[in-house]
């Protein structure tokens, strides 16, 4: 990621708490990394790809643990910023996923993520008055999706959300609350079906 001294940072450091995501500073830093991640999504070298996002991604560990992680994405994958995503080793993701990270999102090791998934961390005022189009404020949440996890095709994880380790999402689920370990859920909204 360049900075620019240029540009005023106030408002990315605030993305955290609540800010205007139309701020120059933020969208410059945006439209970097979109460049950044079309080149990885055209990557039809897989070995070559999965190089390239873990120097997108935050991957935990030391250097060695992160040259010996695999990080396997089928493209298109889209993300706003990638640095915000910290990921563990051995995950895979399938086509069309959408990560919003405005903030973090924590993807713990050997998780497979389905088909067209779509996480949120992004929020907004409820009030129209506030939340006011374009020019109103945001905010975000962190979402931590845990170890040995397996994320059903079109599900969908809401701001603020933490899934424990080994938790399967069905298919197709609104996971909008936290989800403890070693659980199936799904439904809309995602609900407890049995313990594994």
């Amino acid at each position: 990621m360049s900075t620019s001294s240029a540009l005023d940072t106030t408002e990315f450091e605030r993305m955290l708490r609540s800010y205007h995501a139309g701020d120059p500073y933020i969208r410059k830093i945006a439209d970097e990394q979109a460049v950044i991640l079309d080149e990885i999504n055209a990557e039809a070298d897989v070995a070559r790809r999965s190089a390239l996002l873990k120097d997108f991604f935050k991957v935990e560990g030391d250097e060695a643990e992160k040259q010996k992680a695999r990080v396997v994405i089928v493209p298109p994958f889209f993300c706003e910023y990638g640095f915000n995503i910290i990921i563990g080793g051995d995950l895979f993701i399938h086509k069309g996923c959408t990560i919003l990270d405005v903030g973090p999102v924590r993807i713990g090791a050997r998780t497979l993520i389905g088909p067209n998934v779509q996480i949120y961390t992004p929020t907004h005022p409820l009030s129209p008055e506030e939340r006011n189009g374009l020019d109103g404020p945001e905010a975000s949440k962190p979402i931590i999706i845990g170890k040995d996890c397996w994320i059903g095709g079109g599900t969908i994880i809401l701001p603020g959300v933490t899934i424990g380790d080994g938790v399967t999402v069905g298919a197709g689920s609104v996971v909008t609350k936290d989800v403890e370990s070693r659980t199936v859920v799904a439904g809309n909204p995602a609900r407890f079906i049995k313990s594994v």
